[in-house]
C-alpha cells in the first residue's frame, strides 16, 4: 500500500504519493521532501540540499561571532531574519572568499518554509540573487524551533532540527546573536527541550 506524506505549509497543502517500494510519483519530484515525523531526506533533490547545507564540517566549533573585522559582504547580511510567528529556524555559518579567516553566523526563519533545509535553501538563493553575496558559503550549524514576536518583544528559542540533528550549544548561541541584532527585545530565552 502506499504511503501518504502531507507536507504542510501556511501556503499550501500538497499530497505526495510514494509506492511500497519507495519510489514517487512525478509530481513535484524536483522539490526536496522530507519526512514529517524524522526529518529524513525522501527524495535526490532533498539529500543534495542536505549534504549542500553539510559540505563543510558543521560539527566544527564555533567560537565567537566570526567577527574579527568582517569585510564589505559579510558586514553586509542581515544576522537576523527571522518571521513574526512560531517557525522552524537554521543557524548559519557564513564565509566569502574574498574575507579569508572571518565568518559570519546568521540566524534564518521564514513562514514559508516547512523543513530546516529549506530555511537553509531559501537564505542560500537570496544571497545567490545580490552579485555583492553570490559568492558566500553557508554551513548549517544547527536549528530548531524559534517563536519571534516583535510587537511584544519576546524571543524564545528552543528544540533541535530532526534533519541536522542537535548541536549542543546552537540553541543559546542563537539567542545570544537575537540580543546582540535585536537590543529592543524585552526578552530572548533559550532551550534544548521540545521540538
Amino acid at each position: 500500500t502506499p504511503l501518504l506524506l502531507r507536507r504542510s505549509s501556511p501556503h499550501r497543502s500538497a499530497e505526495r504519493h510514494f509506492d511500497s517500494s519507495g519510489g514517487m510519483d512525478a509530481y513535484d519530484s524536483d522539490q526536496p521532501l522530507f519526512c514529517d515525523d524524522t526529518g529524513e531526506a525522501l527524495n535526490e533533490a532533498a539529500r543534495k540540499l542536505v549534504l549542500s547545507a553539510l559540505a563543510e564540517d558543521k560539527r566544527a566549533q564555533v567560537e565567537g561571532d566570526g567577527v574579527l573585522t568582517l569585510g564589505a559582504v559579510l558586514s553586509s547580511i542581515p544576522v537576523v531574519d527571522c518571521a513574526i510567528g512560531t517557525w522552524k529556524y537554521v543557524q548559519v555559518q557564513l564565509t566569502h572568499p574574498d574575507e579569508p579567516d572571518t565568518f559570519v553566523l546568521v540566524v534564518r526563519s521564514y513562514n514559508h518554509c516547512s523543513y530546516h533545509a529549506e530555511n537553509y535553501q531559501e537564505l542560500m538563493r537570496r544571497l545567490r540573487r545580490d552579485a555583492k553575496t553570490k559568492e558566500c558559503v553557508g554551513r548549517v550549524i544547527g536549528g530548531g524551533r524559534i517563536r519571534f514576536d516583535k510587537g511584544a518583544g519576546v524571543c524564545e528559542v528552543y528544540g533541535y532540527s530532526k534533519t541536522f540533528g542537535r548541536t549542543p550549544g546552537c540553541n543559546e548561541k542563537t539567542a545570544d546573536i537575537i540580543r546582540k541584532a535585536c537590543p529592543e527585545f524585552k526578552k530572548v530565552s533559550w532551550s534544548d527541550s521540545g521540538y
